[in-house]
């Protein structure tokens, strides 16, 4: 095709989103063209949202590439390849959705036909410390990419706004691909707003490195939800996990794992400055129990939160609600025998902390939290090997029932989800809704005033705060707990968020627990919009458009003449200033030219056709302009 088949005559034409043939008022077909991306990315390449992009194996980002992803754009991972995105150190990947228009990366299966581990998933390896003893290591599953390295403020690019689901393979035990996997990304990394959805191994997987995140959800994941290893040593706030009572891995699934120390990596009994120590803060992790006497799920969960094997990963103002266990400390081998030192020296923090909806049936009957010794990180934390109440690793504290529930943590342990702490419909498995009730102790405080507050002495009135006789608390407030000069300054919920030296300057300081605030406004659930809780159903045929209520007739498309046989005038008249463009498909949908972008402002604007070039047939030219998409239709004849 010669460059002088489409002449601009007053202004040039924008790039087509996508070919969204309107003939008259009829809506026809959707085509988004679908280009595959095999072996390397090298260089800057950008995926923009007027295309699919679809992973064939493995896909590299080398070192020093930078992939930008658009908003909106959709990448499928090619199922019988298990496609695969592998960003290598020194690679970055620039991938800024936003809450109206997220990427997405999902299978290539069609809807109603998706499934766990359908592809590979999303692979980032960093130049931040591990604790290898090597320094760096491979990454598992089958790529070729090293990981690791010595600049804890390495920065592999942003991921924010972006949705990965059915990704995660795993091959063998200890040799898997993730949803997410992140292998020692530095802290200059930006992690926001992530969902990681039907994965089929664990959701997120940190290997070492020091990256922070805020608004992470791992949905109905198979293995694992969040899984820490290698000494990662990242902050992470604002996090939520729900599960799919009838998927589990037969390792045994919890929404934490973590361990610091394996074969090959630095040994925690003379090292601990390679720890896994990473801290979760304002947590929301729903397990598979409805109820604690729930008998429908699969009986390979086994906790909460289950760290091991020198870990001190910390866990803070959060709430772990139906699993069949709470919380697993894991001195499982000689070995490794660190995690419980870690509580002794205050390393491994748990505070802030609500357990609600454990079993109390078998024994022990107090499953809450527990201690797990002489290897006994099996499927089943209720054996002999598991203790409650008598062991005495944790410093002061007779065993770690007594540790958890010492008044200085601030940790509640309540029977059920729904009568203790009151969300508004955490177990849905088609809409969840994990942001509390009016009458939450998360945004509301039961407490009885003291009578001198209730006697008419000074207030006048039987209930001075006009809330029942209870203390008083306004989300919108500062928590203060001074109740003197009659409650003049008090302000707090019955459960307390804490603070902490590990709740450095990256957590956003909030007067709550868990991952959501309880004014009860929809601006609480910050999961709206952008997450999607039904992505096996979902139309994923065609690259984002306005929705239907946006798409309003400002755009005016004329052809003439039409039929044409030498050239054709088209006139395009927009209602108001902003980016336009034109786009020229054949009638398979196949793209035959396209302008550059550029802003016009309001009235008319044309152009030249040289249908001359053109072969006999039937045309379309797309045109989209600020919240409008039109299509016309196009004959030419010899």
């Amino acid at each position: 095709m010669k460059k002088k088949l489409l002449k601009l005559i007053s202004s040039k034409l924008l790039l087509a989103t996508g070919v969204c043939f309107l003939l008259g008022n009829t809506a026809q077909a959707v085509v988004t063209p679908v280009v595959q991306v095999q072996d390397s990315i090298v260089g800057a390449r950008t995926f923009s949202h007027d295309t699919i992009y679809l992973l064939k194996g493995f896909v590299y980002a080398v070192n020093n590439s930078v992939l930008t992803i658009e908003e909106g754009t959709i990448i499928k991972g090619d199922k019988n390849s298990k496609g695969s995105l592998i960003i290598e150190r020194g690679a970055k990947i620039i991938a800024q959705g936003t809450v109206d228009h997220p990427i997405v990366f999902t299978s290539n299966q069609d809807a109603g036909n998706r499934s766990y581990g359908d592809w590979g998933g999303l692979i980032i390896c960093g130049k931040s410390p591990v604790n290898w003893v090597a320094g760096q290591a491979q990454v598992e599953g089958g790529p070729r990419s090293l990981y690791g390295g010595t600049d804890a403020h390495d920065s592999s690019g942003v991921l924010s706004y972006v949705r990965i689901e059915f990704a995660g393979v795993a091959f063998s035990p200890n040799n898997e691909v993730n949803g997410l996997s992140l292998y020692g990304i530095g802290d200059h990394t930006q992690m926001d707003h992530i969902q990681v959805s039907y994965s089929g191994d664990d959701a997120i997987e940190w290997f070492g490195g020091t990256v922070n995140s805020k608004y992470i959800v791992a949905y109905k994941a198979w293995d694992d939800d969040f899984d820490t290893d290698c000494g990662y040593q990242g902050k992470n706030q604002f996090v939520v996990a729900i599960r799919d009572p009838y998927a589990a891995d037969q390792s045994g699934s919890k929404t934490f794992e973590s361990d610091s120390y394996q074969a090959n990596t630095n040994n925690g009994k003379s090292d601990t400055t390679h720890l896994t120590s990473c801290v979760f803060a304002n947590v929301t992790a729903v397990g598979p129990l409805v109820s604690p006497t729930s008998t429908a799920f699969d009986p390979q969960f086994v906790a909460g939160a289950h760290i091991r094997r020198g870990s001190a990963l910390s866990l803070m103002n959060s709430l772990i609600i139906g699993y069949p266990a709470g919380i697993l400390i894991d001195e499982s081998s000689a070995s490794y025998a660190q995690t419980t030192l870690n509580i002794r020296d205050s390393i491994l923090q748990i505070a802030g902390v609500t357990i609600a909806g454990i079993p109390t049936n078998g024994t022990p009957n107090k499953k809450e939290v527990m201690y797990l010794i002489d290897g006994a990180r099996s499927l089943t934390p209720t054996t002999a090997y598991a203790d409650t109440t008598t062991n005495t690793p944790f410093g002061s504290y007779a065993g770690p029932y007594q540790w958890f529930t010492n008044g200085k943590h601030v940790n509640h342990i309540v029977a059920t989800a729904q009568t203790g702490l009151k969300l508004q419909n955490p177990f849905s498995s088609t809409n969840p809704n994990l942001v509390p009730t009016s009458s939450s102790p998360v945004c509301y405080n039961s407490k009885t005033l003291p009578t001198y507050m209730t006697n008419l002495s000074h207030f006048q009135v039987a209930d001075p705060f006009g809330n029942g006789k209870v203390y008083p608390f306004n989300s919108a407030l500062p928590i203060n707990t001074d109740t003197t000069n009659w409650f003049a300054n008090y302000n707090a919920p019955s459960y307390l968020p804490v603070e902490s030296y590990k709740l450095g300057n990256f957590f956003t300081k909030v007067n709550y627990v868990g991952a959501f605030s309880g004014t009860q406004t929809t601006n609480d659930d910050w999961t709206d919009k952008w997450c999607n809780w039904d992505p096996n159903n979902t139309d994923y045929t065609n690259s984002y458009t306005l929705a239907a209520e946006e798409v309003k007739s400002a755009i005016g498309v004329s052809v003439y003449p039409n039929p044409a046989s030498a050239s054709a005038t088209v006139t395009v008249s927009i209602e108001k200033s902003g980016s336009v463009l034109n786009n020229l498909y054949d009638a398979s949908g196949k793209l035959v030219y396209s302008l550059n972008a550029q802003n016009l402002s309001a009235g008319t604007h044309t152009m030249v056709i040289n249908t001359a070039e053109l072969a006999a047939g039937v045309y379309y030219i797309q045109t989209v302009g600020g919240d409008a998409v039109t299509t016309t239709k196009l004959m030419v004849t010899k």
